[in-house]
């Protein structure tokens, strides 16, 4: 599974399940995230910080010669490698859009790489820009993720009609396996309605909810994800099961169709 997690608005949690999603799936086999946020906040989340350009995902974006494999870090956490991204990411997207090659750009920059790894976890920037599609045409599947805000709802909507938009321009073949509800506050009116309003859709939403905990943040902090730096804690419980939920939905999708070129 290659998995692009997204969403149209920053602040709901979008990389905080990439990290442990990630974390999760190297349980069972290996997995490579790749931080194609310049905010590089994936990196951060496992003690990660690109040191220059050329040191991250924007450096290989920029550079068709470069090697992925030197700017890998290995084993950031057990069977988790990591591609890092670099504030300077930004100005690369801007560039390579200009001169048309930012649309497969992570998609070749990872063509090299897929072999070795069972899943790839992508961040994404929050928003639905160039660097997102970029990321998704890399992906076969992606998740967005919402909150108790209903903007945050509506932009799962927003995805799912960038899902469609690019599929018909043949940009990706990328799959919508879930939306996420993510700091789920199970008391609260807003997250309810919010819900609610969710489940009068057809959209995939799926079953698990990420509850609000102190842990997370707590676990930015210490470098590791909280399934990691806290795994008995209820949200790692909860993040646990949305991976085999996103599996399950993945599996569902995917069953008979043809394995796409890389």
């Amino acid at each position: 599974m290659r998995l692009a997690v997204c969403s149209s608005k920053g602040g709901v949690g979008k990389t905080s399940t990439a990290a442990n999603l990630a974390a999760v799936l190297a349980r069972s086999g290996r997995v490579l995230a790749v931080d194609a946020d310049p905010q590089d906040s994936l990196g951060r989340a496992f003690g990660v910080v690109a040191k220059s350009k050329e040191d991250s995902l924007a450096g290989l974006l920029e550079n068709p010669e470069a090697d992925p494999r030197e700017v890998l870090r290995t084993e950031v956490a057990p069977g988790l490698d990591l591609l890092p991204a670099h504030p300077s990411l930004e100005l690369v997207g801007v560039t390579l859009a200009a001169q048309g090659g930012i649309v497969t750009g992570i998609r070749r920059v990872l063509r090299p790489l897929l072999a070795d790894y069972d899943h790839v976890v992508l961040d994404t920037h929050g928003d639905l820009g160039n660097l997102t599609l970029s990321a998704v045409c890399a992906a076969d599947a992606v998740l967005t993720v919402f909150t108790s805000d209903p903007g945050s709802a509506l932009g799962a909507a927003r995805v799912t009609a960038f899902l469609d938009q690019h599929r018909a321009f043949e940009n990706t073949v990328a799959d919508l396996v879930g939306v996420a509800c993510s700091l789920w506050d199970k008391d609260g009116k807003a997250a309810r309605e919010v819900v609610g309003a969710l489940e009068g859709t057809d959209l995939p939403l799926l079953a698990t909810r990420i509850p609000v905990s102190r842990r997370v943040p707590s676990s930015t902090l210490a470098k590791r994800p909280v399934v990691l730096s806290a795994p008995s804690s209820s949200v790692a419980v909860a993040y646990t099961a949305l991976a085999q939920d996103v599996l399950t939905a993945y599996q569902g999708l995917h069953q008979g169709k043809l394995e796409l070129p890389r």
